[in-house]
């Protein structure tokens, strides 16, 4: 037998785990993207470029495109 207090527990941390699943997207803010330069127009995170402009032609140049965009993406 299952103890009741243990259900309730449970219950309140499906309801708040289905809260937080529909209503976190809504509140937090949008990340602004920018187009990758010389990635043929695919979009980075423009606060990560920003931050480290150097890293990004630094991988864009050593380690390729994919790797360029998958250390800048939002």
């Amino acid at each position: 037998m299952v103890a009741p207090g243990f259900v309730a527990a449970a219950g309140v941390a499906a309801a708040g785990a289905l809260c937080a699943y529909f209503l976190l997207p809504a509140a937090l803010p949008a990340v602004a993207m920018m187009k990758a330069p010389g990635a043929g127009g695919a979009l980075i995170s423009k606060a990560a470029f920003l931050a480290n402009p150097k890293l990004y032609f630094y991988l864009l140049r050593h380690a390729g495109v994919k790797a360029a965009l998958a250390a800048f993406a939002a």
